[in-house]
């Protein structure tokens, strides 16, 4: 006889190639109510084959096959597979008989009593009943089970308790902070660590986390062959909730195990002859109503045996009876700490929840059907509150409900999955059946009233004494037990919870809506009776228990939520709540703009989300000036969009928008840019590093081209724009008569972008007086346009063309443009543009010629001394009109000093030169003295930090600053000054004639002897309000001398810049001492 080998895929292959074609289609329709559909649907033989393995095991796919072909009618075909499981069964036995006996690590052959207990157990847990399934109705686990997150960990409850309110990104990132998550199929592997082999695994979560049925799939997928065969020979299914039905009995572990054996005679010789190969899985340890801790000497070993129900559980969990055997338990957080005492070294896994890609694959088996599925979930993803409840299985299974219920009546989706609160309320009105009630309005509000007192007391479990101090008995609250919003929680005797805590969160919300204005003095939630408390308390740091209440308070506003409401708890809803909501609003918001709390603004603008009320959102919104939002997912997009429709006084918006994973629709964007043709009162929008993109560009350009649009000023720099977007943005700048200001910079427009934007510039209707573009990819083949652009054009005055290579052949293009009459540009921003000295004699043809240009930016171009040679020629002539000029790190020193020096002496209009980061030495500053010095000299403003000089100089520049009548600002940072240089600065700084207002000597390696002259200045020193002495060290002695100066009665100091973080705690207490004594000073702190 040839071998017979069990490969269940295989075989199944073999047998669907006796099947016609049309046979195969209703084995298909056959197998409708194990597989989805839409896989079988195109799916053939091998195929097939390897679904129904994958499924279900190979023994149970075989199983389930034979049964279909006798259902058929295939008899032939049907006692062909009979015969073949008899050869197989005949030739396993054989062999395992050839090879004698097994050791006590080795895998069992498959007995007839194995696989006999197999099928039972499949029988048994392959059909879910649902909460609210109809008789005889049940779902196939396998089609509803969705892997579930689970993490090696023992949390407290504290940890756990509002994990719920964390919502979007954020409780995703909460989620990846947890550690490596854990496969199934490892629970019992041996610690990485000590590597020993746990015998007792904790499944641990709240309610409605699912871990009843991780406890059945994993009972399910060992009867299927799936799972843990190598490992556990039988797995037998303990219920915790059964065993207190039987409490009152004296049985035996063969009784337990006979309750679900597979006929009258149990081999419990055979089961026991390898304890070590027995898995025990005990579910719901929290629902006991016994307390399992009785002294060790009461417990018993006899398996045999039989014993009150509380010493044989007992004895299992602390191993006492059958040591060998391994334990999977099942157990809320709340209550391990009860029954953490009788396990030994447990290790404890947490399941928390779904992943974000496992909620979708659970609507997918909820619906069995992938439009609806894909429908409801896209809803449901767009609210990120909902979305982020469906973590818990139990709440996904509420939505889904939910929406199916709608469906199934015609309804309108969209509309229930709005918000949270429109979601509950229509889950609730599908509970509760007008015309049929079982409870009493009374009922009902102690119930409301307990949430209420939960909710102030972060308490979630509820004994009978908290029931009965509300009004309830356990009989009333039996309605509620029954279509599972509150429910048995059984970590102590007697406890009650809401089936989650965002029911709760919804009947506290409930209550106060209902009945929080007419509670009496003697209610337990007197204390914080009506709706101003709650949002009294809301207001402080660490309420974010409350969060979620006040989200369904608001969302009862929306007339028919209310409506719902009202007919659910007969009773009818106060106006004056909406009034009392609306009041504060307008001080939340009044509190966020005058702290720049946006964070709390984003919250705010979630609860005016919630009503769905247009007259309430106008009335709230009409108190916003200014919003500034960093804005992640596209729920908080929704919120803002709804809510600035509704926003007609806003005059400035400032957002950040960076979508994680999300795309939106054309719809979706209109609605929030909306606000720019809808708002006539807005005049500033800020939506830099904003991932924008071109095609949400058009759509903004198409609103900037209303008539209606009054926007002056748009920034839209660094939100990854290309030149695609700059065509709408051409059209829109045509038309638009208010827009003045606009920053494209840092977006990869380049030169075709650029030519764009130019032929919108030549047109004569375009207002923009400011344009800047640095970074933005733009090289020297631009300039022609551009040059030509600014020749016409008569509005645009400040340019910034920063960090883009136009070269030297570029600066000849605008140069061009700069000496033409009818340019009227004054700023020019032209920092690192790899220009060299050849620029420079262009531009010093030009700055001649040009009357408008007044500020002049060329910083981080390798100008070198002939290049600042050649400006200084244009800075000698009268005819220039430059005031500020900015040559930071232009490469050049001394040498190019002396042409400075000489420019300043006959240029009277330069007021502010900065020449940072240029290695200008001791005798480049002592060349500039001789300008600074000259009675001709009118610069205001010199900045020198980072320019290599030392106290070496600071004669010269102390005799300049003596003499000059106009500087008020001067920063010498970065320079070696010493004590000796602060010393003769300061005989300058206390002269009557120095005008200095502004000092910044920071970092100039100065200690107390210099410090010494530098604080006595400001007894004496009346025009000093600014000094930065940040970078320097001060001790406690150097700090009370500055503090003693700081109260001289002629110190007029208003800002004060040091680094604080390295003072002393006594320094940093002289300091706020003196901030408190001294109100118009601000002290800050530099690194």
């Amino acid at each position: 006889m040839p071998e017979m080998t069990w490969n269940g895929s295989y075989r199944l292959v073999q047998y669907f190639e006796y099947l016609t074609d049309e046979e195969m289609k209703k084995f298909k329709l056959f197998l409708s109510d194990f597989l989805p559909r839409g896989l079988m649907e195109n799916a053939g033989r091998t195929d097939m084959a390897m679904l129904m393995v994958n499924h279900h095991g190979q023994q149970e796919a075989w199983d389930m096959a034979v049964s279909i072909w006798e259902k058929m009618g295939l008899t032939e075909l049907w006692k062909r597979a009979r015969a073949e499981d008899s050869l197989i069964y005949t030739a396993e036995t054989l062999k395992q008989g050839e090879q004698g006996l097994m050791k006590s690590n080795d895998v069992l052959p498959e007995s007839g009593n194995r696989r006999k207990y197999r099928r039972r157990m499949r029988e048994k847990f392959q059909l879910l009943r649902d909460r609210n399934s109809r008789p005889g109705e049940h779902a196939n686990l396998h089609h509803r089970f969705t892997r579930l997150l689970l993490v090696q960990d023992h949390r407290h409850r504290e940890q756990k308790e509002h994990e719920l309110l964390a919502s979007g990104w954020q409780h995703a990132e909460i989620m990846k902070q947890r550690g490596r998550f854990l496969m199934v199929t490892a629970l019992f592997d041996p610690d990485e660590k000590t590597g020993v082999h746990p015998k007792t695994v904790v499944l641990q979560g709240p309610a409605g986390i699912g871990k009843t049925t991780l406890a059945r799939k994993v009972m399910l997928d060992w009867a299927e062959g799936n799972l843990f065969q190598d490992r556990f020979h039988y797995v037998f299914y303990i219920s915790c909730r059964e065993m207190n039905q039987l409490v009152k009995r004296e049985i035996s572990l063969a009784d337990l195990v006979a309750n679900d054996w597979p006929g009258l005679q149990v081999p419990m010789i055979e089961i026991m002859s390898h304890p070590e190969q027995l898995l025990f899985i005990v579910d719901g340890l929290d629902e006991l109503k016994f307390p399992c801790d009785e002294h060790r000497y009461d417990l018993c070993k006899d398996w045999k045996r039989q014993w009150p129900v509380n010493i044989l559980l007992s004895s299992l969990l602390r191993k006492v009876m059958l040591p060998e055997a391994s334990l999977l338990i099942t157990a809320r957080l709340t209550a391990l700490g009860k029954f953490s005492s009788l396990l030994e070294t447990p290790r404890h896994v947490e399941i928390l929840g779904f992943s974000e890609e496992e909620r979708k694959e659970y609507f997918y088996r909820f619906f069995r059907d992938e439009d609806l599925a894909q429908r409801a979930f896209s809803l449901i993803e767009d609210n990120e509150i909902l979305f982020t409840m469906c973590f818990v299985p139990l709440v996904s299974w509420i939505v889904c409900t939910c929406l199916k219920q709608q469906l199934e009546r015609g309804q309108d989706l969209s509309q229930v999955s709005q918000t949270a609160t429109a979601l509950y309320v229509c889950y609730l009105s599908n509970l509760f059946t007008p015309g049929e009630r079982i409870y009493s309005n009374q009922t009902l509000r102690g119930l409301c009233q307990l949430a209420a007192e939960g909710i102030w007391g972060k308490k979630i479990l509820f004994d009978e004494e908290d029931l009965r101090r509300h009004g309830l008995e356990v009989t009333n609250v039996s309605a509620f037990l029954d279509v599972f919003i509150f429910q048995k929680d059984s970590a102590c005797e007697n406890y009650y919870s809401f089936i989650h805590l965002s029911f709760q969160e919804f009947f506290a919300a409930v209550f106060y809506a209902l009945w929080g204005e007419k509670v009496g003095s003697e209610s337990p939630v007197a204390a914080h009776a009506g709706i101003k408390g709650v949002l009294e308390k809301c207001q402080e740091t660490g309420s974010s228990f409350l969060t979620l209440t006040v989200h369904f308070l608001f969302g009862f506003l929306r007339a028919e939520t209310a409506r719902k409401l009202e007919e659910i708890f007969s009773c009818q809803m106060s106006q004056e709540i909406k009034l009392e909501l609306l009041q504060w609003v307008h001080s939340e918001i009044e509190r966020c703009q005058k702290s720049s709390l946006h964070g709390q603004v984003l919250e705010l603008m979630s609860f005016l989300y919630e009503t769905q009320d247009e007259e309430f959102l106008t009335m709230a919104m009409h108190h916003f000036q200014e919003i500034t939002l960093n804005i992640r997912t596209k729920i908080q997009f929704l919120i803002l969009a709804f809510c600035l429709k509704h926003g007609h006084e806003v005059c400035r918006i400032h957002l950040t928008i960076k979508l994680r994973h999300c795309h939106l629709s054309a719809f979706t964007w209109r609605e929030l840019f909306s606000v720019v043709s809808r708002n006539q009162n807005l005049r500033e929008l800020d939506l830099s590093s904003s991932h924008l993109g071109d095609s949400s560009m058009m759509i903004l350009c198409s609103e900037l081209r209303n008539p209606d649009c009054t926007l002056q000023k748009l920034r839209l720099d660094n939100c990854h724009l290309t030149a695609a977007c700059c065509r709408d943005l051409s059209y829109a700048l045509e038309s638009n008569h208010d827009l003045e200001y606009l920053n494209l910079s840092v977006n990869s427009l380049g030169d075709d972008g650029m030519k764009l934007l130019c032929k919108a510039l030549r047109n004569q209707d375009c207002s923009l007086q400011e344009l800047r573009m640095f970074w933005c990819d733009l090289t020297d083949t631009c300039c022609k346009d551009l040059s030509s652009t600014l020749i016409q054009n008569q509005n645009l005055l400040h340019l910034d063309l920063g960090a883009n290579a136009l070269r030297d052949d570029g600066m000849k293009l605008l140069c061009e443009a700069l000496k033409h009459p009818h340019c009227q540009l004054q700023i020019l921003v032209l920092w690192k543009c790899d220009l060299t000295s050849v620029s420079c004699e262009y531009l010093s043809f030009a700055l001649i010629s040009n009357q408008s240009l007044t500020h002049l930016d060329l910083s981080g171009n390798n100008l070198g001394n002939d290049g600042i040679k050649l400006l200084c020629e244009a800075l000698g002539n009268q005819c220039c009109n430059i005031n500020s000029l900015i040559l930071r790190s232009c490469g050049f020193t001394a040498s190019g000093c002396q042409d400075l020096s000489t420019a300043l002496k006959r240029n009277r209009s330069v007021t502010h030169l900065n020449l940072a980061d240029n290695a200008l030495g001791n005798y480049g500053v002592t060349l500039l003295c001789e300008a600074l010095g000259y009675p001709d000299c009118h610069l205001q403003e010199l900045k020198l930090q980072c320019c290599c000089f030392s106290e070496a100089c600071c004669w010269d520049l102390s005799m300049a600053l003596k003499s000059n009548q106009n500087l008020t600002h001067l920063n010498l940072g970065g320079n070696n000054l010493g004590n000796d240089g602060v010393k003769l600065l300061c005989e300058a700084f206390r002269d009557p004639s120095c005008r200095l207002q502004e000092i910044k000597i920071w970092r100039s390696y100065c200690t107390v002897e210099g410090f010494l002259h530098l604080f006595d200045v400001l007894k004496s020193n009346h025009n000093l309000t600014h000094l930065n002495i940040s970078g320097n060290t001060l001790g406690d002695e150097e700090v009370n001398l500055l503090c003693e100066a700081l109260k001289h009665p002629n110190c007029n100091l208003q800002k004060l810049i040091l680094s604080r973080w390295q003072l002393s705690e006594e320094a940093q207490k002289m300091l706020d001492d003196i901030r408190e004594s001294c109100p118009h000073l601000t002290i800050e702190s530099s690194n």
